[in-house]
């Protein structure tokens, strides 16, 4: 970077360097012209001053008197109509100002002529040779010389500034654009070598903030964010493999084990009945959670679509009303239906997902409800929105557990839950199911007093598009 930045910055002094020589240089030149120009026309306007009389005759004592009285520096010598020199100015002392053929040819035209000279006494001239006319006739020609030598020495004075300050600029300005440069990269490079550090396992490490709000802090802010999420991804990643992995090493194990007992000990077909039997129950095990691990995963990738279509939510929950009656007789749990509104409720939603989300509820309400208890499922209108409240009187949980009862393969009681046959994956595809239509569920629960799942449903169902928010990873 510095070294491109020096060579930028070179070329661009060079060019400005050579284009103010060339500028000023041509632009003191013309000043020069002007001067001479200047004098001659001056004298030429006080002609009369130095004709003597009528016959047309040059007076030496009117030159001198306008040089001294005008001041100026300049060296001038007066030629007769026959182009003799007449009287020079007091610094010509001895000396003549050239007067080659091409000035001579050029008055005698009445043309002025502008030339540079060399003379060995004065150095180098720019000579000015101006004829004085009256009614178109040569009455004379005025010869006006100008050193150069302060015009040379202005610009070598400023070439040599160009050729010093240049460089001596170049370098300060490299010098401060690599430290810059160092300032600015050292950042960039710490933040690129811890950035080369983190993997997968190690994901929790971030990347250095500067202790300036600049762009580059902004960058590596947002990119620690991002491994924020990688990481709470590449850890939800490893839980989920670690209980879909559990959950099928259990009833894979005890196939395994009872196979091995009955293989070894069993003698009459009775036993081996037994056997298979239960083979067939760890089987169906398996069978609901790998069922249930291909709906979460089609649900998050889209390939799961609803059947959208206007339904009768209060029929739906009389129906289900009916059926959970007769899941609750063998507990002899009481079923109540309260229908909290005036009308029917009618919403757009695909109708077997439904029936499926509010089973689940219901089934699992009973499951966790001791004998003699009670369930109520309850219909009502929550601000535009269906609702449907299921209440049991079971076991309840702790309030730590609410916040992850939605969770994969989450259990407040494993033991019981596998005892009772469950995958821990039901209330995830309940959440699934109510966010895919647009809606919300939520749950209340005291321990020994019960639990109560509330499930929200827009009523014009959800939007054209729209998936679940929930991802397969939380």
């Amino acid at each position: 970077m510095t070294f491109w930045y020096a060579m930028t910055l070179a070329v661009i002094l060079a060019v400005s360097a050579l284009f103010s020589y060339h500028y000023f240089s041509h632009n003191l030149g013309k000043q020069v012209d002007r001067q001479v120009r200047g004098i001659a026309r001056t004298l030429d306007q006080h002609r009369a001053e130095i004709i003597q009389d009528s016959s047309a005759e040059l007076d030496c004592g009117g030159l001198q008197k306008l040089t001294h009285s005008n001041n100026w520096g300049a060296y001038l010598l007066l030629r007769d109509a026959s182009l003799r020199q007449v009287c020079a100015s007091d610094n010509l002392l001895e000396d003549e100002l050239p007067f080659g053929p091409v000035a001579r040819q050029q008055v005698r035209w009445l043309n002025e002529h502008l030339e540079t000279v060399d003379l060995e006494d004065f150095g180098r001239l720019r000579l000015l040779s101006y004829p004085l006319v009256e009614n178109d006739r040569l009455v004379g020609v005025v010869q006006v010389g100008l050193e150069l030598g302060p015009l040379y020495e202005t610009i070598e004075e400023l070439r040599l500034i160009f050729l010093v300050v240049g460089p001596f600029a170049i370098f300060w300005l490299c010098l401060g654009c690599w430290l810059w440069a160092e300032r600015t990269i050292a950042p960039i490079i710490e933040i690129t070598e811890a950035a080369q550090g983190i993997t997968a396992d190690n994901l929790s490490r971030r990347l250095p903030l500067g202790g300036h709000q600049d762009e580059l802090t902004q960058m590596a802010a947002c990119l620690n964010q991002m491994l924020d999420r990688l990481d709470k991804s590449f850890r939800r990643v490893r839980q989920f493999s670690g209980d879909a992995s559990h959950e099928l090493r259990t009833p894979l194990t005890i196939l395994r084990g009872e196979t091995e007992v009955t293989l070894r000990w069993a003698k009459t077909p009775d036993e081996f009945r037994d056997m298979l039997r239960s083979n067939m129950e760890e089987i169906d095990r398996m069978e609901r959670i790998i069922e249930s691990l291909l709906t979460l995963t089609k649900s998050e990738v889209g390939e799961l679509k609803l059947e959208i279509k206007e339904l009768s939510l209060s029929d739906l929950v009389q129906e289900l009303y009916l059926q959970s009656r007769i899941l609750c007789e063998t507990k002899k749990v009481d079923v109540q239906l309260l229908l909290e509104v005036d009308e029917e409720i009618r919403i757009r939603g695909d109708d077997l997902r439904l029936r499926q989300m509010f089973l689940n509820l219901i089934s699992n309400g009973v499951k966790y409800t001791p004998e003699g208890g009670h369930l109520k499922i309850v219909l009502a209108m929550d601000n535009g929105f269906a609702r449907v409240d299921i209440k049991d009187s079971g076991i309840g949980m702790p309030a730590e557990h609410l916040p992850h009862i939605f969770d994969r393969f989450y259990r407040v009681d494993k033991a019981r839950n596998r005892m009772d046959g469950g995958t821990g994956l039901g209330l995830s595809i309940v959440k699934w199911i109510a966010e895919a239509h647009g809606g919300s569920i939520s749950v209340t629960s005291e321990v020994n007093k019960g639990r109560s799942f509330s499930v929200r449903l827009p009523i014009d169902g959800p939007e054209e598009g729209k998936h679940p928010k929930t991802t397969i990873l939380e």
